[in-house]
């Protein structure tokens, strides 16, 4: 018996050693030859395309086919992308010289390769990253396979060892051919239980595997109910929050109105603790205000319903109305707000929703800038345009850079020190995402952070 399991587990060994080593390098050609076909592919239907549909249809083949695409220019620049996570203009340079290759990206290990779109003197470039595995599909068949057949020859080996007993062999078979047809049913992901034929060592075999099938079955459903629930739950509660929040603003609003009629002492002069009192009211009401309109804001988002029409809009414009509001905010600590704009810049946006995204940077820099100053810059590029909102605040830890663009997350010092739902950067993250461009951060603690907005230009 342990001769024939020693023999077997060598030969799999062997067997397994070079059949990985097939799988491996038929698996790259399948990776290099699929990178190739979706990059030419799309390079050459993409000249075909109007330049306002190219995005859709990156976008629209790289969900159909999992594939990751990044359209730039001879320099590096990105023009259009259909990736999680769009990689420097120096990675996008050296993809360019390479042609094909692996890189490392948010997907893990891919498989690369680009083509010119149009001719092959063509100024843009479409680079396609194919998900490479560490352990593919084939390689894992293979390896089951291995493992089958090396239970199967100690299976053997038990056979032979038990060939004395007639009974105890036709039970053994019976209990293989039950489970091989159980393997072809496709109706029932959990297969029927083997008949219990014999109290042996086989019937108790046979015993334990129906039990495993009957709590797999549970499990199965189980996790199905909690599927359900869950997602039954998930659209609750954007309906609950949508109609919570509809039903606050409306009392809120009458409050703000009636404080506001207060304040102004249309109805009799006010002491000054009654006019602090009101003051206080007021300020309360409105950041109540601000955030339910963060969260029906939020839930529009979630639900799709949030819709922006692109014009060519100023961004010195809104810049400079923005920083006139933040300096009255200022007005009372030793906080300098000011703009600096190179030339003028004109971007593709909706001017409410850019409006929105520069707001929220700079009243999230004057949050947390107690001395200093916060600069807000307006840079051009040759096909972006990009803002900058740079304060000398306290600076955001390194893990927490990543949580704060996340849904109701929020900075230790936030938590401490300021009140607020944690939607502000979120909500920006996805309309800068709807807009086609990009937000990015730099920070150093003690020092200050640096957002920055790229959106896509107006030629001249």
């Amino acid at each position: 018996m342990l001769v024939v399991i020693a023999i077997s587990i060598f030969a799999a060994s062997l067997i397994g050693a070079a059949g990985l080593r097939e799988v491996k390098q038929v698996d790259e050609l399948a990776l290099s030859r699929r990178a190739v076909l979706f990059a030419e592919t799309l390079a050459v239907r993409l000249p075909e395309a109007p330049p306002d549909l190219e995005q859709e249809l990156l976008d629209l083949v790289s969900r159909r086919t999992g594939v990751e695409f990044v359209l730039f220019e001879r320099d590096g620049i990105a023009v259009r992308d259909a990736a999680l996570e769009v990689p420097p203009e120096r990675e996008l340079r050296r993809c360019r010289r390479l042609v094909d290759g692996y890189a490392e990206t948010r997907l893990g290990r891919v498989r690369f390769h680009v083509a010119p779109v149009g001719p092959p003197t063509a100024e843009r470039f479409l680079i396609a990253f194919v998900p490479a595995p560490e352990v593919s599909e084939s390689a894992s068949a293979l390896l089951s396979a291995l493992v089958g057949a090396f239970l199967f020859l100690s299976a053997g080996a038990a056979m032979l060892i038990l060939a004395v007993g007639r009974d105890a062999g036709r039970d053994i078979s019976f209990v293989r051919e039950r489970i091989v047809a159980m393997a072809r049913v496709r109706s029932e992901p959990t297969g029927e239980p083997i008949p219990l034929r014999s109290i042996d060592e086989v019937g108790q075999l046979t015993q334990a595997f129906n039990e495993l099938v009957a709590r797999f079955a549970l499990a199965e459903h189980a996790y199905s109910d909690d599927l359900h629930r869950a997602q039954t739950a998930d659209r609750e509660r954007s309906a609950f929050l949508a109609a919570v929040s509809h039903e606050l603003r409306t009392p809120l609003n009458a409050i703000l109105g009636f404080a506001d009629v207060l304040a102004r002492g249309v109805d009799g002069p006010l002491t000054p603790d009654d006019a602090d009192n009101v003051a206080q009211v007021r300020g309360s009401g409105r950041h109540l205000l601000a955030l339910i309109n963060d969260i029906l804001e939020l839930s529009a988002l979630e639900s799709g319903q949030l819709k922006i029409q692109l014009e060519a809009v100023s961004l010195n414009e809104i810049a400079a109305a923005v920083v006139r509001e933040a300096a009255i905010l200022v007005a009372d600590r030793p906080v300098i707000v000011k703009l600096l704009a190179e030339e003028p810049v004109t971007v593709w946006a909706d001017p409410k929703r850019l409006r929105q995204i520069v707001t929220n940077l700079v009243s999230n820099a004057v949050k947390f800038t107690e001395r200093g100053e916060i600069v807000v810059g307006v840079h051009a590029g040759e096909l972006l345009g990009k803002l900058t909102v740079k304060d000398t605040g306290p600076g955001i830890r390194p893990e927490e850079r990543v949580q704060i663009f996340q849904e109701f997350r929020q900075t230790f010092a936030e938590k401490q020190r300021r009140r607020g739902t944690g939607l502000g950067l979120a909500i920006t993250r996805r309309l800068v995402a709807m807009h086609d461009g990009a937000l990015e951060l730099e920070s150093e603690v003690g020092r200050g952070s640096t957002f920055t907005v790229t959106l896509r230009a107006v030629r001249p």
